[in-house]
């Protein structure tokens, strides 16, 4: 039951709220594991600590929001949205949107968990909210690779590949 209008939640409701919880608690350890680095450090603001949200939506939702910041009328798998000043400058880096649906379709595909899917995810967009962007061609490509592999390593997930990999 939800908290403010005690009405039942639908399934679908209760689905997202359990994996927003998942989603909150791998990004908070996420952040935790890139402050490690101080090539990731100087991306950032010299706060001691780093925060972001995350959010997973239907694909309707993405698909609206895809198309509203990028003009692609699909529903994507993650939206990164960076954080102005002064929040930044206090550690926050940004929002992460994450579409549900399509982590679960790409885990299928992927042949792994959709927790894994996760993880890529979450470790794709985190690294845009540092100002990392795989479109601003091959150097700024490769960087974003290297660094996806180095974040995902962390997760003890074998041989994960890391969106900007399967791409090509």
């Amino acid at each position: 039951m939800s908290k403010k209008n005690k009405t039942p939640l639908s399934s679908a409701a209760r689905e997202l709220v359990l994996w927003n919880r998942k989603a909150e608690r791998a990004l908070e350890d996420l952040i935790d594991f890139a402050q490690h680095f101080p090539a990731l450090r100087k991306r950032a603001p010299a706060t001691s600590e780093w925060r972001a949200g995350v959010r997973l939506v239907g694909n309707a939702e993405m698909k609206k929001l895809n198309w509203r910041y990028r003009k692609k009328d699909y529903p994507t798998d993650v939206l990164s949205f960076p954080a102005p000043e002064p929040f930044k400058s206090m550690g926050y880096l940004g929002e992460l949107v994450v579409a549900l649906p399509v982590l679960k379709r790409q885990a299928r595909e992927h042949h792994h968990s959709p927790e894994i899917e996760l993880w890529i995810l979450l470790t794709h967009g985190l690294l845009h909210l540092l100002d990392m962007d795989h479109e601003r061609g091959r150097r700024a490509e490769t960087e974003q690779k290297t660094w996806e592999a180095r974040l995902l390593a962390f997760t003890d997930i074998p041989h994960p590949k890391g969106l900007v990999s399967r791409a090509k």
